[in-house]
């Protein structure tokens, strides 16, 4: 955006651990798990958007995009002036806790317009006149998309515990229940069976602050046992973006097996590599993933063992996959096409 002209600020609001712990399950539950909301978990969020309300200055700019739950509720504290108030959500709202969602709700109605992945995640009765429908997008140019030098690519597999030439299947993803780990290694043990040389790799990032992404990966752990050929890792360990790159285009098949999900960037990254897809039909995967065309959408463990092992056995298909879901990515989730949709949002607003 400052590519093109605009005065653009990023900013991240101050909280304390309590509220993280808070703002994981408005999270979850805004994506359909039971929970509920006390009055204290209210007062805990207004006062943390209240305290960061203190620092903003009305009419410093034109246009302000709010991302995600967390700093939702500024707009009720805080005096922007005249400018026009975007709500950004980067997950699936369509079937949420009710009682969350109502809550939510409410600050939501200070607002011009909302993004969604998918208009159908804006759910009926939201208190936005404006919705926007912008998937997100990669950046071809990006240490985690990029082409990798050999020396690159040598060094980043020598991290990851894994030869050029051995069958890998990966999955890449937060440590998180709806990202159904478990049923990635549930998959993975069913093939071993046939593919006695199969790897698989769980890469995820962990903040140091989220108890929940630190139990599933223990559980994870546990749950992987002693299998020397499963190699759950983490930027703990050293893995960054390179590393991910190198395993996403090593991988024979790129797993993203989620039960409830935005929209999985992890399968546009994968498909840019030319590596074919296997995603669950939930959420904006079906948006990347065209069933039998670049990959397949799958809705059990049963069918995750049977389309990668389609792929596997198969590899003209796999090449044929991966081809097409390059070019379904260089055409629908590149950042260009992304950029031309917020200023496209920005003139709807402004003029």
């Amino acid at each position: 955006m400052k590519d093109c002209g605009l005065k653009v600020d990023w900013k991240v609001i101050d909280a304390p651990s309590t509220f993280f712990d808070l703002s994981k399950r408005m999270h979850n539950a805004l994506q359909g798990k039971e929970d509920s909301l006390s009055d204290e978990d209210k007062r805990l969020f207004e006062s943390v958007e209240e305290e960061n309300a203190r620092f903003i200055e009305p009419d410093e700019y034109d246009i302000v995009v709010i991302h995600d739950p967390q700093p939702v509720g500024l707009p009720a504290f805080a005096d922007f002036g005249n400018c026009k108030l975007v709500w950004r959500s980067h997950i699936d709202t369509s079937s949420p806790n009710q009682t969350f969602w109502n809550y939510l709700n409410l600050f939501l109605s200070h607002y011009d317009a909302g993004i969604f992945t998918l208009k159908s995640y804006a759910k009926d009765g939201i208190l936005i006149d404006k919705i926007y429908e912008i998937p997100p997008s990669i950046d071809p140019l990006s240490n985690k998309n990029r082409e990798l030098s050999d020396a690159e690519m040598e060094q980043a597999l020598k991290k990851l515990g894994i030869g050029k030439e051995e069958p890998v299947i990966t999955q890449v993803s937060r440590f998180d229940p709806w990202k159904d780990p478990m049923g990635v290694v549930d998959a993975y043990r069913q093939l071993k069976r046939k593919f006695v040389d199969l790897k698989l790799l769980l890469i995820g990032s962990m903040a140091s602050d989220d108890p929940e992404g630190w139990k599933i990966y223990e559980d994870l752990l546990r749950y992987v046992g002693m299998d020397y050929d499963v190699k759950v890792l983490s930027n703990f360990q050293g893995i960054g973006d390179i590393e991910v790159n190198a395993a996403q285009r090593v991988s024979k098949v790129v797993i993203q097996k989620s039960l409830r999900e935005g929209f999985a960037l992890t399968m546009s990254e994968a498909m840019w590599k030319k590596t074919p897809v296997v995603g669950g039909n939930v959420g904006g995967i079906p948006l990347q993933v065209h069933h039998g065309v670049n990959g397949y959408l799958v809705e059990s463990v049963e069918e995750t063992v049977e389309c990668t092992r389609r792929i596997l056995e198969n590899p003209s298909l796999a090449e044929e996959m991966g081809a097409k879901g390059f070019e379904i990515v260089k055409k629908d989730f590149l950042i260009t096409r992304h950029l031309y949709q917020y200023l496209q949002l920005f003139a709807d607003l402004t003029e």
